[in-house]
């Protein structure tokens, strides 16, 4: 059993960084092809964004975070960045819980609770890759101590 915990540990960063790519990537072109349905939330909740151009910016923004993160790409900043982007999706439970039924929970309420999920994920790619970077420069100065 150790061995399959081992890989799990292994592989798992990995599988959570490309699975949020992917849902990145594929929830962003929706909101490039069709903004419709995310303008007429907004208009519930945020009716100050409530426009078809913010939407394509948000959808560009997420389709960008995608592709970086399939690639490995800046792991630490794009987690930050989704991790922004899915709170804001969030803060509508506050802002209108009119809208999401809170806490009962209406069918808008229930697709935009998966965003505690993902926020979750982009915390960890973020803290992931951080840790792993300041490893990376923790074992370069022991290299230049040792060879001092």
């Amino acid at each position: 059993m150790k061995t399959v915990f081992q890989f799990v540990e292994r592989i798992a960063p990995y599988l959570l960084r490309i699975s949020l790519g992917l849902v990145l990537l594929w929830i962003g072109a929706l909101h490039l092809q069709n903004p419709h349905s995310i303008v007429v939330l907004l208009s519930m909740s945020l009716p100050f964004l409530a426009s078809s151009a913010f939407v394509y910016v948000l959808g560009a923004l997420e389709v960008i975070a995608g592709v970086l993160l399939l690639a490995g790409l800046w792991l630490r900043y794009v987690g930050l960045v989704t991790l922004v982007l899915f709170a804001g999706t969030l803060t509508i439970f506050v802002i209108a819980p009119a809208v999401t039924g809170f806490p009962t929970l209406t069918l808008i309420g229930q697709f935009l609770l998966k965003d505690v999920v993902l926020a979750s994920a982009a915390i960890t790619v973020a803290a992931t890759d951080a840790a792993r970077h300041e490893a990376k420069q923790d074992r370069g100065k022991w290299a230049e101590k040792k060879a001092a």
